[in-house]
C-alpha cells in the first residue's frame, strides 16, 4: 500500500466526478429520465435514434433484443461506436438479432456525434458486397470499419439501394 497519499490528487478527482454528475444529470434531465445507472452513451443513443427515425422506446430499457419500435411495429436495435478523434483504435460487429428489422449504430468521435446509420438487417449480404467485405458469414453480420463509414458518408445514395439510412450532424436525413 501506498505510504505517501496524495490527497490533493483524490480531492481532485472527487471534484471531477461532482462536474461529471452534474452533467450527467443535465443529460439524464433532456432525455426524461429521472435516474439511470446505465451506460450515458447508451441511453443517449436510443434516444437519439427514436428522434430521428419516429420510433417508441422498447417497454424496457433493459430487455434483450431491441430498443425502438417503429410505428409499423419495427423494432431496432441501437448500439453505438465511440472513438478518438481521426484513427479509430475500435470497430464494429453488426449482428442479424432474429425478429428485429433494423441495426442502428451512433458513431462518435471525442464524444462528438459524427453521424448515425440504420441499417436493414435483411440486407446484410447485399451491403457487405457494396462495401468490399470479404469476412465470413455475410448475411448474419457486417463488419464495419472506419473505411466503411466513409464510404458510405460520401455516398450515401450509393448505400440507399440497399436500403441504408444515414444521418450527419446537424441531422438531416441524407
Amino acid at each position: 500500500m501506498n505510504t505517501q497519499p496524495d490527497l490533493a490528487r483524490a480531492a481532485a478527482l472527487v471534484a471531477a466526478l461532482d462536474a461529471y454528475r452534474q452533467a450527467r444529470q443535465t443529460l439524464l434531465a433532456a432525455l426524461h429520465l429521472p435516474q439511470s445507472n446505465r451506460d450515458p452513451l447508451a441511453e443517449f443513443s436510443e434516444h437519439l435514434v427514436a428522434a430521428l427515425t419516429g420510433a417508441a422506446l422498447a417497454p424496457s430499457r433493459v430487455q434483450a433484443g431491441h430498443d425502438l419500435v417503429l410505428p409499423d411495429r419495427q423494432k431496432i436495435q441501437v448500439r453505438y461506436l465511440a472513438n478518438p478523434s481521426g484513427a479509430w483504435v475500435n470497430e464494429h460487429l453488426v449482428q442479424r438479432i432474429p425478429g428485429v428489422e433494423w441495426y442502428a449504430l451512433v458513431l462518435f468521435e471525442a464524444f462528438a456525434v459524427i453521424g448515425v446509420l440504420a441499417l436493414p438487417a435483411d440486407r446484410l449480404t447485399q451491403l457487405g458486397q457494396a462495401l468490399g467485405k470479404r469476412h465470413p458469414r455475410q448475411d448474419e453480420t457486417l463488419q464495419l470499419t472506419r473505411r466503411n463509414w466513409c464510404a458510405i458518408r460520401e455516398d450515401p445514395n450509393r448505400f440507399r439501394e440497399f436500403g441504408v439510412h444515414a444521418w450527419l450532424p446537424p441531422f438531416g436525413r441524407v
